[in-house]
């Protein structure tokens, strides 16, 4: 791991405690009703009051804070720090425009979003999907991910694996509006379904870049992702071995010039036999996506919370708490 020291010169207030569950079944009602009606904006206007929710984020983001500032000190160890605080506030300006990322791929109309984006790389999809084989997307966690699909949905019918939610109440509301787009949301413990719409010939995304902590050892190994040894699934190798499907790598982001960028990789089909090297490979990949727009990814996920030694201390343990 990188021996970059962390800045110890913030401090991070305690994360409020959770409300009654009668007042937090009525506030996410409200949120919901909020972000449907904010998804009649224009785009443009909803990602503007993006960057100024983050205001209001920045103070409640609390533990979150401090994961993303870890991140960023060990991803990025030659940057200055003041560089990486105002890294950071690019990150938080991205997560608060990511809320309406998401307003907009689940209640926006179609006109509204159908001239902001451009494909590169269509033509890797196409093939993969004419082989009959089923396509396995490999996606990562970027504050763009929920528009960016949606937006490829104009043109494909995705299905999309998802980790299921604590609150039952938060999971209905979710999986609603994202079945308004998406042919189908898998949980990411069924991995049966996964395989037979694989087998059926249909695209399915998948997300494989996070640490699913101890219980996800079990198909994980640690390989580099920015030189840090980061506990890293195989399950899209194992998927492409049991079902014969593509693995086609599938990036996304914000531009400058406010378009979102889809962009798709060719198949990694010279690996689909090997799992390690495929996960090897996606880090690879995605290291260098990130690299390009480093603010859209999601730094407030503990990346590298579990080591390879267990007695090594987690790199998030001045605060740690067990959030993903």
């Amino acid at each position: 791991m990188s021996k970059a020291e962390l800045p110890d010169n913030h401090s991070t207030p305690p994360p409020p405690p959770p409300p009654p569950k009668r007042l937090r079944k009525f506030m996410l009602h409200l949120i919901y009703c909020l972000i449907k009606l904010l998804a009649k904006l224009p785009l443009g206007k909803q990602l503007a009051i993006g960057r100024g929710l983050a205001l209001i984020l920045w103070p409640l983001l609390g533990q979150r804070l401090h994961v993303a500032r870890t991140n960023l000190a060990l991803c990025f160890p030659d940057m200055k720090e003041t560089e990486r605080e105002a890294l950071l506030r690019r990150h938080v300006d991205a997560l608060g425009m990511g809320f309406f990322d998401s307003a907009a791929s689940w209640f926006s109309e179609d006109a509204l979003l159908s001239d902001k984006y451009r494909i590169e790389g269509a033509e890797h999809l196409d093939a993969a999907i004419a082989r009959g084989k089923g396509v396995l997307l490999l996606g990562a966690h970027f504050t763009t991910q929920e528009l960016s699909v949606r937006m490829l949905s104009f043109h494909y019918k995705v299905h999309g694996v998802y980790r299921r939610y604590p609150d039952p109440l938060q999971e209905d509301m979710v999986l609603k509006a994202r079945l308004r787009h998406f042919a189908d949301m898998i949980p990411s413990d069924d991995m049966r379904k996964t395989l037979k719409y694989l087998r059926q010939g249909k695209i399915v995304w998948y997300t494989p870049d996070q640490d699913f902590g101890e219980y996800g050892m079990d198909h994980s190994v640690f390989l580099p992702f920015f030189s840090i040894q980061a506990a890293t699934v195989t399950v899209p190798g194992r998927l492409a071995q049991s079902s014969g499907a593509a693995l086609v790598p599938f990036f996304f982001r914000r531009e400058a010039n406010g378009q979102y960028l889809l962009r798709i990789l060719a198949p990694l089909d010279d690996l689909a036999d090997e799992p390690v090297e495929v996960a090897r490979e996606f880090n690879e990949l995605l290291e260098r996506e990130v690299k390009e727009a480093p603010e859209q990814y999601l730094w407030v996920h503990q990346r590298f919370k579990t080591r390879p030694d267990p007695s090594e201390p987690s790199p998030y343990s001045l605060t740690e708490d067990k959030q993903n």
